[in-house]
């Protein structure tokens, strides 16, 4: 039997843009949030693009009601305040002090509604001599680290520091804002009293370099291990024989008895000489398809992957066991897939919505339905361009 979805009843005013503040807040009305998305009533969210709708947006916005409305006026201010006074959760991604420029910070918002829960992403934090810069995920990528760390392993000369097209910073700091948020609300209906969740995105990056941040403190280099992919005849794999038992495995596919004994890979300098272990591995790689290399490794309880291919996932045997993913209309682009929270419960169904709102496609109704507003109070708003 399915439950409700465990967010039902609870009201989130989702004043974010792009990637990071979207993506959580996606998710929490896949888990059954009611989500109202502030946007500007000009273009909307950027990531609309200048024809109002893309994929990435449907991706990130999937069943969010869409209110458009000028928050640099007083009127879209009270307007933004009555709203949040009928929410649980506001959620925001603006540049440090621009929150408190509209009156609508959480030191502005405490006294009236103490169990507000309120969640601010920013780049460096809400406090701090960077407080002020701005930043989107390449510009973290570069401040936390992430990319020197990328960079000392590469072999030009140059050590120039990776060009991302993935946006890691974004992606994990929405995840983290979900969870924290979850863990506020769990600790109101606990111990009552709201929350401000100061969440930097230069902070979730340093959390995917432990190790790196731990062998900077020491006197010693510590070994970090770096995998490296092997070549077969018709592309490449990867094979992490981390483990004792895996690396016996590995000798004995193979048939590499002497490998065991080599200096080089047993346990403890083993993490410094992958890309040599990778050369020998090759040797036998390179004769095998990818395919057949994968499937000797998995028989012989060796991990390791070939490397797919995108379009390879929508119809992949794992994805379509998870419901990796979920079907979304739109009439500008038909019908396409958008990735699924990546977390299944086993007692309700947790997929995304299968639409997303033109801008401003919800005023009437969160202004009527929330507010109480009349017909002839909305259409005045509309006049004096404080919603579209």
């Amino acid at each position: 039997m399915k439950k409700e979805k465990p967010l039902t009843g609870y009201t989130v005013i989702d004043f974010s843009a792009v990637y990071a503040g979207p993506i959580c807040a996606r998710f929490l009305l896949d888990c059954g949030a009611d989500v109202i998305k502030i946007e500007p009533p000009d273009i909307g969210d950027l990531t609309r693009g200048a024809d109002g709708m893309t994929p990435a947006f449907v991706h990130f916005n999937a069943g969010k009601r869409s209110l458009a409305m000028d928050l640099k006026t007083a009127k879209g201010q009270r307007l933004a305040r009555d709203l949040i006074r009928r929410a649980d959760i506001v959620l925001q991604n603006f540049r440090p002090g621009i929150m408190t420029r509209f009156g609508l910070d959480y030191e502005s918002l405490k006294e009236e509604q103490p169990e507000l829960i309120y969640c601010s992403i920013s780049g460096f934090g809400q406090s701090g001599p960077w407080v002020d810069r701005a930043a989107f995920a390449p510009i973290v990528h570069a401040a936390s680290g992430f990319d020197s760390v990328f960079a000392a392993g590469q072999d030009d000369a140059e050590k120039r520091p990776p060009n991302w097209d993935i946006m890691v910073a974004d992606i994990l700091t929405g995840a983290y804002a979900f969870g924290a948020i979850q863990t506020a609300l769990l600790g109101r209906e606990r111990f009552g009293g709201g929350e401000h969740l100061d969440i930097s995105m230069m902070d979730a990056m340093m959390t995917l370099i432990p190790a790196q941040l731990q062998a900077a403190q020491m006197k010693e280099s510590l070994p970090i291990g770096r995998f490296y992919p092997v070549k077969t005849q018709d592309g490449f794999v990867m094979v992490t024989p981390i483990s004792n038992k895996n690396f016996q495995s590995l000798c004995e596919l193979l048939q590499r008895p002497e490998l065991l004994e080599d200096p080089r890979f047993v346990f403890g300098p083993r993490t410094r000489h992958y890309r040599e272990l990778a050369a020998e591995v090759e040797k036998w790689s390179r004769e095998l398809t990818s395919s057949e290399c994968v499937e000797a490794f998995n028989a012989a309880g060796i991990p390791c992957s070939d490397y797919a291919e995108l379009n390879d996932l929508f119809s992949h045997p794992q994805s379509l066991e998870r419901e990796s993913f979920s079907e979304v209309s739109v009439e500008q682009f038909g019908e396409f897939l958008i990735q699924t929270l990546p977390v299944r419960f086993q007692s309700m169904c947790n997929k995304p919505a299968a639409w997303a709102a033109e801008l401003g496609q919800h005023n009437d109704e969160v202004l009527s339905s929330l507010l109480n507003m009349a017909a002839e109070e909305i259409q005045q708003l509309r006049d004096e361009k404080v919603i579209s």
